[in-house]
C-alpha cells in the first residue's frame, strides 16, 4: 500500500499559525488575495447540499458561511450575515434545511438556514473539530487531541474518552526472529494473549520472545512454528507510545448501526454500541517499524465505506468496515475530500487534485487547463447528478457529463 510515514508530516493537520489546524491549509501556499475581506470569500473548507434550501451551504475561515446557487456556467454565493467569527473546519447536513458547523476552537453550531445557534464547546484545549457525522438522532463529532463527542438530541453532547480498544485475535504473518510491530502502542500488558509454539511446545516468554507493550511490538528471539501460526490479541489505548489518547481523529462515519473513526497513526476503530466499546480494524503486523496511512477523509453508503488520506492512500470496505481492500492510488498528493456518487468515489485534495474512479483507474482533471493552483475539498453531489468541488482561492470545479469544468464564483 502506498503510505506516508507519520514522522514526515507533523504539520499536515496541526501546524497552522491561524489555529485552523486543518490539512487543507497545510498543503498549499497562502491565498494570493490580500486582506481580511478577501479571506472571507476565498477559502472554502467544507460544503453540503440542502434540498430544503435548494442551495449548497459552504463554510470557511473568518466566519464565512454562504449559500451557493449553481448555474449552468457560474456560481453565486450569498454570504450569511451574523455568523460567529470562527474559522469553520467541518460541516455536516443535519436536515434538509440545516447544517452543523464545527470550528477551529472545538465548538459546534447549528445553522437552520436563517440563524446560528451555538450548541457546545467540546474541546478543553480549543482544538479543532475535524469531522461531523449525522445518523438519525445520533450526532458524532471528532477532532484533534482525541476529541470525540456524541449527541442524541442535537442539544447536549457527551465527550467520549477511548481508553480501552480491543484488537481481536489475529494470526502473525511470520514467525522468524525479528521485531514484529502491531501498528498500535500503549498495550495493556495484562491483556496480551500471545500464543505460539516452538517444535510443538508452548513458546516461553523472555526466552523465545519478548513483548514490549508500551512501544507495541514483540521481539521474536527464536524461530517459532508456523503450523499453527502464532496468534496475538490485546487491549490498548490509542495514541503514540507513552501518549495515550493524543490522536487527531479526522474522519467519523455513522451508519448501519456502527460508528467508524479514523485519523493519525493509521488508527481505524469501530463501535457497535454507541461508543461504549471499540474494536480495532484493518490490522497489519509487520517485521519493521510500521508506516501507517494517515486518514484524512471518508464516506459511507450502507456497508460500502471508503477512506482516503495522505500520499494518495485509499482503502475500501464492502462489509461495513470489518475487512479492508487497498485501492489504486491517484498519485502522491494528499486526498482531503471523498464522496461516493452512485458507489463511485470522487476525490479532491492538494494542489488541485480532483478525480473520479473509472473501473480500476482514476480519471483526473487536467489542472493546467483548469488553472488549478490551490487545494480542493468536499465534493458535493448536486440534484442533476453533477458534482461541485470547492476549495482555496475561490476555486470551484464542476464534474458533469464526463468533463471537469471551472466554475467562476461571484458574491
Amino acid at each position: 500500500m502506498n503510505v506516508l510515514r507519520i514522522k514526515a508530516i507533523p504539520v499536515l493537520l496541526l501546524g497552522l499559525t491561524l489555529g485552523v489546524q486543518s490539512a487543507v491549509r497545510a498543503a498549499d501556499e497562502p491565498s494570493a488575495e490580500a486582506g481580511l475581506g478577501a479571506a472571507l470569500r476565498t477559502d472554502f473548507l467544507d460544503a453540503a447540499y440542502l434540498p430544503g434550501l435548494e442551495r449548497v451551504v459552504v463554510a470557511g475561515l473568518h466566519g464565512m458561511v454562504g449559500l451557493v446557487e449553481v448555474g449552468a456556467d457560474a456560481a453565486r454565493i450569498e454570504v450569511i450575515e451574523g455568523a460567529p467569527k470562527e474559522d469553520f473546519t467541518a460541516l455536516a447536513r443535519a436536515s434538509d434545511a440545516s447544517v452543523l458547523l464545527g470550528s477551529s476552537t472545538g465548538r459546534v453550531y447549528l445553522f437552520d438556514g436563517k440563524a446560528f445557534t451555538e450548541l457546545a464547546a467540546l474541546s478543553e484545549y480549543n482544538e479543532p473539530v475535524m469531522d461531523i457525522a449525522v445518523d438519525g438522532n445520533n450526532i458524532w463529532v471528532v477532532g484533534a487531541r482525541g476529541l470525540i463527542a456524541r449527541s442524541t438530541d442535537g442539544k447536549t453532547f457527551e465527550n467520549i474518552v477511548i481508553e480501552n480498544v480491543l484488537m481481536p485475535p489475529v494470526k502473525m504473518p511470520g514467525a522468524e526472529p525479528a521485531d514484529w510491530y502491531f501498528g498500535v502502542s500503549n498495550l495493556d500488558a495484562d491483556s496480551v494473549e500471545f500464543t505460539a509454539t516452538v517444535d510443538g511446545e508452548p513458546a516461553v516468554a523472555e526466552e523465545h520472545y519478548i513483548m514490549y507493550p508500551d512501544e507495541g511490538f514483540v521481539q521474536i528471539q527464536q524461530q517459532l512454528d508456523m503450523d499453527p501460526a502464532p496468534t496475538v490479541s490485546f487491549r490498548f489505548s490509542p495514541g503514540p507510545p507513552f501518549r495515550a489518547g493524543d490522536v487527531s481523529w479526522n474522519v467519523v462515519l455513522a451508519g448501519a448501526g456502527k460508528v467508524t473513526i479514523a485519523g493519525e497513526f493509521g488508527m481505524l476503530l469501530q463501535s457497535e454500541d454507541n461508543g461504549a466499546s471499540w474494536l480495532r480494524r484493518d490490522i497489519e503486523i509487520v517485521p519493521r517499524e510500521p508506516e501507517p496511512a494517515y486518514w484524512l477523509a471518508g464516506d459511507q453508503k450502507g456497508d460500502l465505506i471508503w477512506l482516503a488520506g495522505a500520499a494518495g492512500v485509499t482503502q475500501k470496505s464492502l462489509d461495513g468496515g470489518v475487512t479492508w481492500i487497498d485501492n489504486p492510488s491517484p498519485g502522491r498528493e494528499g486526498i482531503f475530500g471523498i464522496t461516493l456518487e452512485s458507489d463511485v468515489p470522487v476525490i479532491s485534495g492538494a494542489v488541485g487534485l480532483i478525480g473520479r474512479l473509472e473501473g480500476d483507474e482514476w480519471k483526473l482533471a487536467d489542472r493546467t487547463s483548469l488553472n488549478l493552483l490551490s487545494w480542493l475539498r468536499s465534493p458535493v453531489v448536486l440534484p442533476d447528478g453533477s458534482i461541485l468541488v470547492m476549495g482555496g482561492r475561490s476555486s470551484a470545479i464542476r464534474y458533469k457529463d464526463g468533463a471537469f469544468q471551472r466554475v467562476p464564483v461571484s458574491f
